[in-house]
Order: structure tokens, then C-alpha cells, then sequence
């Protein structure tokens, strides 16, 4: 076997949605370098494909935009999430309208793309990571938030955790069509906004074994080994990239 080429993405489609965010943009900046023709859906203005992710005929028109001519869609990184307002909400106060806009936003946003991007994917199969958390295997520290402005929804960790489970039944049934499905779970990767709070950033930095943040390029080379061939005997794995915090 020719090792040379082994994480080539040179030709591959790839769809990210949320590719115009913070971790988007620069898993998208990494795959166009490397050689895929990577295709951004997102919700914003200015997004090459702008998409509603929650409307099912916005979905549709986007995916069908990105697939082209040739109909193919060879690998998809689902990045697009949503809570609505109100971010600090907490269990004992979020209303059932906020917690079920929480679960669209993350598995369902997740779920409807996978569904519509099945079509253009099982002819020459191909593979989809879905963006899981941190808070997906495990609960935030609600410590790490005194006397800060931020915090984590009970609604952000449960669609996280769904996703990952999605991920594994997507795993399962779609590997008929030699389509693979992997999750990667990210912690932390702060805002730039958020990590001019000091005190919040330390105690990040402290949870993991690393003793720092992620930032966005720590997220490239996990997408780019997922969606090549050095990744074709992997599918229905949660990967961490957490700094070793889940490992302590």
C-alpha cells in the first residue's frame, strides 16, 4: 500500500455547517489547504450557503447547493448549534419553549442534516463527524462558573450527549452504504470574548491535564484523519479533545 496519499482530502466534497464560527471557519480554512472543496453552510448573511437549519426545505435547497452538479457529497461536519436567548438559564428556571429549542439545536439540527445528506452520499459512501462536548460524557463543574457571567445549560449538555448517541446509530445503519459516522467532543474552546475573562480561563486551563484551552486549530488535524483514508476501519467513535480533562 502507498502510505503517501493516506490523509489526502484532495477532491473530497465536504459540507461543515456553522463553518463561519469560531471552530468552523478555521476547520474550514484547514480543509480547503489540504486540498478538499470544502462547502459552507451556515445561518449567517454572509455564508457562501446560508441555511435555517431548523426548516427542513432550507436544509433541502443548501445541501442540494453544496452537492453540485456531480449530486456528491463526500464527507460532512455537522459544527452548526443553537440554544436561542437566554444562554443563562439554568434547570431550575428554563421554560419548556428554551429547553426544546436547546435539543433542536444541537441533535436536531444534527439529525435533519445527516438525514437529507444521506442521498448524496451512499453511492460512493463517505463519512460524517458530528460535533459532540466535553459535557456529553460528563457534567460542567458548576464551580468553574462562580462569580462569572457564564454558564452551561442542562438543554446544551443533553443535546450534546443525544448527538453522540445519533452518532453511534448512524454508525450502525448506515454502514451498508460504507458510510462512516464519528463524533469528536471538544472541551474546552472558549470565545475569544469569553477567555478576556481571567478568572473563568484559569479555571479552564486547571481542569485539564495539558494545563491550557483548545483553540481551533487543535480541532484541524482530528477532522482532516476522520475524513480521510488513514481513518477507514474507525466509525461510531466519540473522540475527546479535551486536553485529557475526561481522563483525570
Amino acid at each position: 500500500m502507498d502510505y503517501r496519499n493516506l490523509f489526502s482530502l484532495k477532491g473530497k466534497n465536504v459540507v461543515v455547517t456553522g463553518g463561519c464560527g469560531y471552530l468552523g471557519s478555521e476547520i474550514v480554512k484547514g480543509l480547503n489547504e489540504l486540498g478538499a472543496n470544502v462547502k459552507v453552510i451556515d445561518y449567517q448573511k454572509n455564508a457562501p450557503i446560508q441555511c435555517d437549519l431548523s426548516d427542513i426545505k432550507s436544509v433541502r435547497a443548501a445541501l442540494a447547493q453544496a452537492a453540485g452538479e456531480d449530486k456528491r457529497i463526500d464527507g460532512l461536519i455537522t459544527m452548526a448549534a443553537n440554544l436561542g436567548a437566554g444562554v443563562l438559564s439554568d434547570i431550575e428556571d428554563m421554560d419548556d419553549a428554551y429547553w426544546g429549542k436547546g435539543l433542536d439545536g444541537t441533535v436536531g439540527y444534527t439529525f435533519r442534516t445527516i438525514r437529507e445528506t444521506i442521498p448524496y452520499m451512499k453511492q460512493m459512501g463517505g463519512s460524517i463527524v458530528n460535533i459532540g462536548s466535553l459535557y456529553a460524557v460528563g457534567a460542567p463543574d458548576p464551580r468553574t462558573y462562580e462569580d462569572t457571567p457564564f454558564s452551561s445549560t442542562p438543554n446544551y449538555g443533553a443535546g450534546k450527549a443525544a448527538t453522540v448517541e445519533l452518532t453511534k446509530y448512524c454508525a450502525a445503519y448506515l454502514a451498508k452504504y460504507n458510510i462512516r459516522v464519528n463524533s469528536v467532543s471538544p472541551g474546552s474552546f472558549p470565545h475569544q470574548d469569553v477567555q478576556e475573562n481571567k478568572l473563568f480561563k484559569k479555571r479552564l486551563e486547571e481542569k485539564t491535564m495539558l494545563g491550557r484551552i483548545g483553540y481551533p486549530e487543535d480541532l484541524v488535524g482530528v477532522m482532516v484523519f476522520l475524513l480521510s483514508s488513514a481513518s477507514n476501519y474507525i466509525t461510531g467513535e466519540n473522540v475527546m479533545v479535551d486536553g485529557g480533562q475526561t481522563a483525570w
